[in-house]
Parts: C-alpha cells; sequence; structure tokens
C-alpha cells in the first residue's frame, strides 16, 4: 500500500482509513499523533531525514474529528533531533577521553573485576568502540526504564557511586551512527534514541559497543591514557587484549576539605605533569591546569560526586572543593616544593593584633589632623603631631609585646622620608597604624616548633626578631606607597627563608601574609637571624621587598613581570637602608641575645 503525504491540519483531520506519512515540522504532524493517541490510527513507523523526524501511521477508523481537536489543544510534545545529541558533545571538555569515563564508571559501578576496553576501525573507516564487563549486568526492565530514560538512573543510595546524574548516555550512546546494548539476556539496537530489544544469549554484565564515525571517534590510545589516570585497583583492564594499568595511588596529603576531597602528591622521578586530576573513588573525572609539578597531584573526592561536580562532571558545583583546588594551584604556580609538602604535623595558626581594622579610622583622623598635604618630606610639626598620635595608641606595659604599635624611635625613622603626595602620606600613615598579626606555619614534617616561637612565650632574642620583621615589612609597604592590609609571621620551611602566603579567614576572604624563616640554616637549626648583625639585617630588609612585592604589586608568580615589580620597588626602597639600622635599634625588648642558646 502506497502512503499518502499529509502537510496540513485539516488534511490530518480529513484522514480516511488507510496508510499515510507526516513530517514534524508540519501542521499535520500534532493532529496525526492526536489520531493515533486517541486510538484510530497505529504507529508504523519512523525515519530521521531531511525533514526532520518523519513518521508513517495507518488510520484504522474514521477519527472523531471533536476529540482529535481536543487533543491537539491539550497535547503537545518536543521531539528531539539527531542533532541535539551531536551538539551535546560540545557540553564535554575533551569527550573522546570521557566516553571512556562513562563507559568504565558504568562498568565499574556495577562490580565489573574484568573490563575489556576495545576499539577497532571497520573497513569503512567507522571505528566500532565497546566496553565489555562481568558486573551484575541489567535486566530488561532495568535498561528501558532507567538507563535508556534521559536525566534517570540505576545509580542510587548513599555512596552515590562515581555518577547518579543520568546524562551519561547523551555521549556513550545517542550521537553515534548505531548502538548496542547485550545485557543478562537482553539485547537492545538501536540509533539515536530509536531502538529494538530482543532475547539473545544469557550472559554475565553487559557488553556496550557504539558504531563512531571516521571524522568523531574516539580510540584505543585514548582508553589507556584514560586509565592512566585512574586508581582502580581491584579491576582488571584490557585495552584492545593487552593487559593496561588503572594504579595511579596519591603518596602524601597536602591538603583537604573535611566530608568532601583530600588532595594528595605523588612525586615521580623525572616526570613532570602540569595538571592536577580530580577523582571521584578512584575514576578520573576532569583536570585543571597548575603548571609543571615533579609528579601528580590527585583531588579525590570523599562526597558523592552529584554533591561537588557538575552534571557533566567537568567542573565543581561546590564552592569549597572548588577553593582548595584554586587555592592550592595558586600556591603551586609560586612555589611547587613547599605547596606541595606533606600536611602531616603543618602547624598553621594565628595570632591578631587589634589596629588592623581601626587603621582606617585612624589614619583619616591622623590626617585630618595635619590638613592638606602636596609632595615631600612631613614638616617637623607634622610628623611630630603623627609620632605623638601614634605613641598615644600604645597601651601601658604593651611596648614590649610583639602585638604592640610602634615605638616613638621606629615611628619616627619610618616617617623621615620624602612622599609622592597625598595618596602616598595616607598608604604610609595606613600603616603605620596597626598593630600586627600574627601567623605560626610549619611546612616540615616531624618538626616540633619549640614554645618560644609562639607570641605569648616569646623570649627576647626571638622577640627581638620577630618585631624587627615586623616593622621592616611596614616600613617597606610604606615606602612602596601600599594600603595593602597585610600580616606577618614565622614559616617554618626547608625551602624557603621568607616566603607571602595567602590565606583566608573564617569567612573565605583572602589574606596575605609576609613571612620569615627565624632559622638562618633550617637543617642545622642553631642559628636565628640577629638584626644587631648588619648582614643579617641588609638580608632580612632585601628578603622584606622581595615578599612585599608580592602582597603589593598582587603577584603570586616569579615571571618576568615579577622580575620587573621587584626592580621598581628596589628602587623605590634604594634609600631605605640608611634608616633601617635606626629603626631595629628602636625596637623596645627585655634584652636579646644572638643566638637561641642565649634564650634557653
Amino acid at each position: 500500500m502506497q502512503a499518502t503525504l499529509l502537510e496540513t491540519a485539516q488534511e490530518a483531520l480529513d484522514a480516511l482509513p488507510g496508510l499515510y506519512v507526516v513530517h514534524s515540522g508540519s501542521a499535520a504532524y500534532f493532529p496525526m499523533m492526536a489520531i493515533v493517541e486517541g486510538g484510530w490510527a497505529t504507529f508504523r513507523g519512523e525515519v530521521y531525514d531531511e525533514h526532520g523526524r518523519t513518521v508513517t501511521v495507518e488510520v484504522t477508523t474514521e477519527p472523531d474529528r471533536r476529540s482529535v481537536l481536543r487533543e491537539q489543544a491539550e497535547r503537545r510534545m518536543i521531539t528531539i533531533g539527531p542533532e541535539f545529541f551531536i551538539t551535546a558533545l560540545k557540553d564535554y571538555n575533551d569527550w573522546p577521553l570521557k566516553w571512556w569515563r562513562e563507559a568504565v564508571q558504568n562498568a565499574v559501578d556495577a562490580g565489573g573485576k574484568a573490563v575489556a576496553l576495545g576499539a577497532v576501525k571497520q573497513d569503512d573507516g567507522t571505528m566500532l568502540v565497546s566496553c565489555d564487563d562481568d558486573g551484575r549486568g541489567m535486566d530488561e526492565e532495568t535498561i528501558i526504564t532507567k538507563f535508556l530514560v534521559l536525566g534517570a538512573t540505576t545509580k542510587t543510595g548513599p555512596s552515590g557511586a562515581a555518577g547518579g546524574f543520568g546524562k551519561a548516555k547523551e555521549l556513550l550512546l545517542l550521537p553515534w551512527i548505531s548502538w548496542r546494548i547485550h545485557s543478562r539476556d537482553t539485547v537492545v539496537e538501536g540509533a539515536g534514541i530509536d531502538y529494538t530489544t530482543a532475547r539473545g544469549q544469557s550472559r554475565q554484565g553487559t557488553r556496550l559497543e557504539v558504531v563512531m564515525p571516521p571524522d568523531k571517534l574516539t580510540d584505543g590510545p585514548i582508553a589507556l591514557g584514560f586509565l592512566q589516570k585512574c586508581n582502580l585497583p581491584g579491576v582488571r583492564f584490557t585495552v584492545n587484549g593487552d593487559p593496561a594499568k588503572a594504579d595511579l595511588a596519591g603518596a602524601k596529603l597536602v591538603d583537604s576539605v573535611p566530608d568532601k576531597a583530600d588532595i594528595y602528591f605523588t612525586p615521580s622521578a623525572g616526570e613532570t605533569q602540569s595538571y592536577i586530576y580530580v577523582r571521584a573513588r578512584g575514576l578520573f573525572m576532569f583536570s585543571i591546569y597548575v603548571g609543571a609539578v615533579p609528579g601528580f597531584i590527585l583531588a579525590e573526592l570523599t562526597a558523592p560526586s552529584i554533591e561537588v561536580l557538575t552534571a557533566n562532571r567537568d567542573g565543581f558545583r561546590d564552592y569549597h572543593v572548588a577553593h582548595a583546588v584554586e587555592r592550592l594551584a595558586e600556591r603551586i604556580a609560586k612555589d611547587n616544593l613547599s605547596a606541595l609538602k606533606n600536611k602531616q604535623g603543618l602547624i598553621r595558626q594565628k595570632f591578631e593584633g587589634t589596629g588592623k581594622f581601626k587603621a582606617r579610622e585612624r589614619a583619616s583622623m591622623l590626617l585630618d589632623q595635619i590638613g592638606p598635604y602636596g609632595a615631600g618630606a612631613l614638616s617637623t610639626e607634622n610628623a611630630e603631631t603623627i609620632v605623638a598620635t601614634v605613641h598615644s595608641y600604645v597601651r601601658g606595659g604593651e611596648e614590649d609585646k610583639l602585638q604592640a604599635m610602634p615605638s616613638t624611635e621606629v615611628a619616627q625613622a619610618m616617617l623621615d622620608q620624602k612622599f609622592l603626595g597625598p595618596n602616598h602620606l595616607e598608604a604610609a600613615i595606613k600603616q603605620l597604624v596597626w598593630e600586627p598579626d600574627f601567623f605560626l606555619v610549619n611546612e616540615v614534617e616531624g618538626f616540633r616548633v619549640p614554645k618560644k616561637f609562639f607570641p605569648e612565650a616569646m623570649t627576647p632574642t626571638v622577640l627581638k626578631l620577630a618585631k624587627t620583621w615586623v616593622e621592616l615589612c611596614r616600613y617597606v609597604m610604606m615606602q612602596l606607597g601600599s594600603e595593602r592590609q597585610f600580616g606577618v609571621g614565622f614559616v617554618f620551611s626547608e625551602d624557603n627563608a621568607a616566603e607571602a602566603i595567602t590565606d583566608e579567614d573564617k569567612e573565605g576572604r583572602k589574606e596575605s601574609w609576609i613571612m620569615l624563616n627565624p632559622f638562618k640554616d633550617m637543617d642545622r637549626r642553631t642559628e636565628l637571624w640577629r638584626p644587631a648583625h648588619d648582614p643579617d639585617l641588609k638580608w632580612m630588609y632585601a628578603a622584606a621587598i622581595h615578599e612585599a612585592t608580592h602582597i603589593a604589586d598582587n603577584m603570586s608568580y616569579h615571571d618576568e613581570s615579577f622580575a620587573a615589580a621587584l626592580t621598581r620597588n628596589m628602587a623605590k626602597c634604594a634609600d631605605g637602608y640608611r634608616k633601617i639600622r635606626q629603626i631595629a635599634a628602636g625596637i623596645r625588648t627585655r634584652g636579646a641575645g644572638g643566638s637561641p642558646e642565649a634564650d634557653e
């Protein structure tokens, strides 16, 4: 029987018993679908051609036109063309690798212990790509009602498996020339969203295969590269019949987000990598560029991926995990050796000053007192006014404490410079009128920080060193004309004698710290920097300029831009050394020796 093409709604409504064809883009499409839904016609088949979806139906009895009109008014359906799923590939970063991710994830989540991956070139140039596992498999109902339903998933429960989004079939099946699933005794074969089901030979597990076109395909080497980013020790893999390993394990814990993710570093002799590998239950999800490091950085999710990752699992939806990885990437970009230290034994303890948050208010009051200001050196009267006001902020008996305002002698020395204008003076006063926040950081595994380095128990020698570092950093920031708030501290590191650290406060806001390693030799740990010793004081001043450049110019990298900024800032501070002896001499402590032994 030859089918008649219907193009208008009226032609569909007037249809007598017979065979008809309608295109999804025509006005006859929805009335004819209503006739099928009403039981007056039988659906005979469909194809996708240049018109979109072309449907063949057989009208068996004359329709009740009033019912058809009512059905047409009440019911509509969005159809999905094959182009939709080709476009969906663009939702995935590096989809040829992610195809293997989706296939292996399904196999592993189903309990597969032996997984065979294959990619075989066909005579016509197409690629037959497959994943064969020995897991639990699926019955026909599960395949039809879960696996082949967009947005539905078979992965439920608190673990969430490695997926649970119900999007895998958008990449695994639907964009390809054809696809086939054989699970237990059910065989499903399809192309796009159309498929047939049949009974087949019973088997354990599931075999999934698709046919990809010559110009859009994945292959065996990509599958092997994917497995090399995973750690699935309980599964035996082959790629095109050859054994393949998925055993990249994390060695040293370097950071964590409680109950959400742990970040590990695995050293690799003679091999550098430039990415953080984000994984769920050992299965590679996606990577983040961080710059060359001597090994592998692995972010292992400890929360279900559906809570942490975007639907395509190519990015983070959880802010805290994303921020932890971003923060680590910044530290690695600046100094990968210290950023990748083992977390065990790390100390990160902060001691807050009180004046930092009052700096703006205090500076405004001082500027009002001295009145309009141009450029050049301060008048004696204005300098005395500022020094007297700073001295008034010093609480009785606290001049000898670490978290105190600078002494009168120190303030006078810092103000004895040429200011470039009112903005420079305002920035300098803001730096002058706050008490320091102090940060204690230990990056040396197994090293126990002695009590004398904690603010409440500092010995005279350590206190002298800490206060000198505070005032050198303050003076450098004043010279640079920077208003950036910062704290200071001690960092115990095998790699850095001084360091600029970016951290965050309890509310997640970024904080800047300029840190000094108090030991001149971290291996021997027998001698501290001595401010009274001229070479040591010069080195500390140079280190303060270097680390302050990271803060003042907002640069975490050591690159050409940083080198230019450092050179510029060294020029700004070139005249400062004649003052730093005066600053160091004006720092009041209870008396200090020259080495740790003097404090014991």
